[in-house]
């Protein structure tokens, strides 16, 4: 009986650790939301025409540059003590900013087409596609916008 007793107990902390270490790795929805408006009030302020275009050489990276947008520049930004955010700043002809969030959703269920919402004058658009969750975020005004979105949700259902 203490036997079953202790393997149960084993059985039940894994599953709790195992359950912290889900939760330590991932970046929840509206989390990837307010990092998206953030990261895009922080580059709308370099509304600059002399950025020049970054060639990324990130993997995750899809050039943008035929629905009118070019890539000023990417970063990672760290989300928690595992998990983080690939970050890729746009611009389109008008010097408007765009921004692209990726992060891991690993027990996400893919929705490969986008929806959008408002935040104000900032449009979100969303979707998942094999464990990566994807904000692309610009004012609702933005020219490339939502070609931008469906050019994105396209090359995603096409690697899949």
């Amino acid at each position: 009986m203490r036997s079953v007793v202790r393997h149960a107990f084993i059985g039940v902390c894994i599953a709790v650790a195992g359950a912290g270490w889900c939760a330590a790795m991932h970046v929840s929805p509206d989390m990837l939301n307010a990092a998206a408006v953030m990261a895009l009030m922080e580059t709308s302020g370099l509304r600059n025409t002399n950025l020049r275009p970054l060639v990324s050489h990130d993997p995750h990276f899809i050039e943008l540059t035929p629905v009118g947008l070019e890539l000023i520049a990417n970063q990672t930004r760290t989300a928690g003590r595992f998990t983080h955010i690939d970050e890729f700043d746009y611009r389109n002809a008008d010097g408007e900013a765009v921004v692209l969030l990726i992060a891991s959703a690993p027990f996400a269920n893919d929705a490969p087409h986008w929806s959008a919402q408002r935040v104000g004058e900032i449009r979100l658009l969303t979707w998942t596609v094999d464990g990566r969750r994807h904000v692309l975020a610009g004012r609702a005004t933005t020219h490339g916008l939502m070609r931008a979105a469906d050019a994105l949700t396209l090359a995603a259902r096409q690697t899949q």
